[in-house]
């Protein structure tokens, strides 16, 4: 952690973090903010030894990176809590659901431990071979919203591209939490070598954010961002609805990307903002190995971005399968962005 010593003294202790942070927002104690955290991150690092209320400040942080942009002084909370995580399961502090996730991946290849076929969605009986695009689905579209998944690879077959046969888990849960997701990297790699593609299109938020950040060797592309260059091609129809969209931490904040889900929503239907939305876009909670972890922290915080989504719309839309599946636990009506493109066109 002492590596980690810039980065910890970098906060003032302004306290702005703990406008924005959703974990303190929940439950109310310093501990559980940003501030709290980086706090704690500076004991570790002179050896202070971890007690179980600081493990489950360090794990109850969603990743969404509120408190990056909220530092006046450039303070990284984020990349603090992280090293943590990392610190904490190096000393042997691996809390269950860290274990679960390990045993579910290295078992099934997936983060859910499912062993059903992870292309059962695909309904193509001519796959494109060799454009150089790859579609990555993930596991959350592979195998619980397989509509999801079929929308997807219906539109991006048309543009050629193709799609990875033994796709594993991005690595991204792993990571989070401060695991080795250093197999599934070199796994897929090899996969998206092998099949001659030198740029990946993803719907994940969170597979996106890993795959730009721990992957190396070739291009990745959001799904929003590939469809807003094929807009003009795409044949959508317009749809007589009204959405809201809720941007993903790992797409949003993290990346950067607002304008392209936006356009491809405004030439589809009507788009209604909430009134905190890109970079102030509230969590969903769901992040960071929160909803496995501590389910109901992780429902409050849902619960908290609902009271944001505006009265009157008929869906929310949304990049991320984690916010489409911790927003629907809510009641509410969600729609991933290539199911809405997929009505249009069809």
């Amino acid at each position: 952690m002492r590596e980690y010593l810039r980065d910890i003294v970098k906060c003032v202790k302004c306290g702005r973090c703990r406008t924005v942070c959703p974990s303190q927002q929940v439950q109310g104690w310093e501990s559980s903010g940003a501030r709290g955290r980086m706090q704690m991150a500076l004991g570790m690092a002179f050896g202070l030894e971890p007690s179980n209320s600081l493990i489950t400040s360090i794990l109850t942080c969603t990743t969404c990176q509120q408190c990056v942009t909220e530092c006046p002084s450039g303070a990284d909370p984020h990349q603090v809590t992280r090293a943590a995580r990392r610190k904490l399961v190096e000393l042997g502090h691996t809390a269950p659901h860290q274990v679960e996730m390990q045993d579910r991946i290295r078992n099934t290849g997936n983060s859910l431990g499912d062993r059903s076929s992870r292309t059962a969605w695909l309904t193509e009986t001519q796959v494109p071979v060799d454009s150089g695009y790859v579609y990555f689905a993930g596991c959350l579209a592979s195998y619980r919203y397989q509509s999801t998944a079929t929308a997807t690879y219906g539109i991006l077959s048309k543009f050629g591209v193709g799609f990875l046969e033994d796709e594993q888990c991005c690595g991204s849960p792993l990571f989070r939490m401060g695991l080795d997701a250093s197999d599934l990297i070199a796994h897929n790699s090899r996969q998206i070598e092998a099949a001659g593609a030198h740029t990946v299109i993803v719907g994940c938020a969170g597979c996106y954010s890993m795959l730009k950040e721990q992957y190396q060797g070739f291009d990745v592309l959001h799904l929003s961002e590939f469809l807003e260059e094929k807009l003009d091609e795409l044949s959508a129809g317009r749809l007589n609805i009204s959405v809201t969209y809720h941007d993903p931490c790992h797409l949003g904040r993290a990346y950067g990307i607002y304008d392209a889900p936006r356009k491809v929503i405004e030439e589809i239907c009507t788009l209604v903002e909430m009134d905190a939305s890109r970079e102030k876009a509230s969590c969903c909670g769901g992040g960071g190995g929160v909803r496995m972890g501590y389910p109901e922290l992780s429902g409050s915080m849902a619960g908290e971005l609902k009271k944001n989504i505006p009265a009157g719309v008929d869906y929310v839309v949304t990049s991320c399968p984690l916010c489409f599946r911790n927003l629907s636990d809510t009641g509410v009506k969600m729609l991933d962005l290539a199911d809405l493109v997929w009505m249009a066109i069809e």
